[in-house]
C-alpha cells in the first residue's frame, strides 16, 4: 500500500498551477469560514463551492468520495442521536409515537445534524484541492514556508508516510492468521488471539520506527525537510486567492445577515 493523496498531482488544472503556499493558506482560511457558518443555506453554498473546487482539479470524483466514508461513519450517528437527545425549545416540532410515549423526535435535532454533516463534508472535500494537487513533499515544504512549527511538520510527514507501512504490516498479519485457519468467535481463545495480535503489531511498529530513525540519522537527517522545490508566485495565483477571499467574505456576510433558516 502506498501513499495516494497526491496520486493525481501531475494533472493540469487551475488548482494544480496555484502556488502551494497561497493555495494551502487560502483554502485553510476558507475551511475556517465554513466551520463558522451557522445557517443551512450558507452551509449548502459552501458545500457547492467545495464541489466546484474539486471539479476544477479534474481529479476523479470517486477518488474524493471514498474519503467521505470516514466522515459518514463518524457523523452519521448524529442523525439518530441529536433528534432524540436535544433539549426542546419553544417553537420546536416534536414527533411522538403512540406506543412509545417516552420516545420524542425533535426536528430541530435533524436540522442541526444536517448542518454538522454538510460542514464536515465541505471541509473534507477541500483536503483534496489543498494537498492532492501537488507532490506531498511540496505541500509539506509549503507549510514550512508558512511558518508552521517544524515539530508539527515532521509529525505530519512521518505519520502520513508510515501509516501505510503500519497498514501493510496489519494486512500481512491478518493474512497469516487466515492461512492458519483462524476463525473469529466469542470465546476466550479469540480474545487472547486478538490481544496477541495487537501486542505483536505494536512491538513490530516500535521496532520498525527505531530502525527507520537510526537509518535516517546515518543518512544525515537533521530534523529539517530538504527539497529542491523553488516556489514562484504569479499574478494568476493572487487572482485565485482573491476570488476565494471574496467567497469567504460572502460566506460571512450572507451567514450573518440572511434571515432564512
Amino acid at each position: 500500500m502506498r501513499p495516494d493523496i497526491d496520486r493525481y498531482w501531475e494533472l493540469k488544472s487551475p488548482i494544480h498551477s496555484w502556488d502551494p503556499r497561497l493555495r494551502i493558506l487560502t483554502l485553510l482560511i476558507l475551511a475556517f469560514s465554513i466551520s463558522s457558518a451557522q445557517r443551512l443555506p450558507t452551509i449548502l453554498g459552501c458545500l457547492l463551492l467545495s464541489f466546484l473546487l474539486l471539479w476544477l482539479t479534474k481529479i476523479p470524483l470517486s477518488f474524493s468520495l471514498k474519503r467521505l466514508a470516514a466522515v459518514t461513519t463518524f457523523i452519521g450517528p448524529f442523525f439518530l442521536i441529536m433528534p432524540l437527545t436535544i433539549k426542546a425549545k419553544p417553537g420546536d416540532t416534536i414527533y411522538f409515537f403512540s406506543h412509545l410515549k417516552f420516545l420524542e423526535i425533535n426536528v430541530r435535532g435533524l436540522y442541526l445534524a444536517t448542518r454538522v454533516y454538510c460542514k464536515a463534508v465541505a471541509i473534507v472535500l477541500l483536503v483534496v484541492p489543498m494537498f492532492g494537487t501537488s507532490r506531498f513533499d511540496t505541500s509539506i515544504k509549503a507549510l514550512e514556508h508558512l511558518k508552521v512549527p517544524n515539530s508539527i511538520i515532521q509529525m505530519i510527514l512521518f505519520s502520513y508516510r508510515y501509516v501505510f507501512v503500519f497498514l501493510a504490516e496489519l494486512k500481512r498479519m491478518s493474512l497469516a492468521m487466515k492461512v492458519r485457519k483462524f476463525t473469529p468467535s466469542t470465546n476466550f481463545h479469540t480474545l487472547k488471539t486478538y490481544g496477541n495480535f495487537i501486542g505483536t503489531l505494536l512491538v513490530r511498529s516500535f521496532e520498525r520506527a527505531e530502525e527507520v530513525y537510526q537509518a535516517m540519522l546515518a543518512r544525515g537527517y537533521t530534523g529539517r525537510l530538504k527539497t529542491r522545490v523553488n516556489y514562484r508566485t504569479k499574478p494568476g495565483d493572487w487572482i485565485k486567492s482573491a476570488l476565494i477571499f471574496a467567497a469567504v467574505f460572502g460566506i460571512i456576510y450572507f451567514d450573518r445577515f440572511f434571515r432564512g433558516f
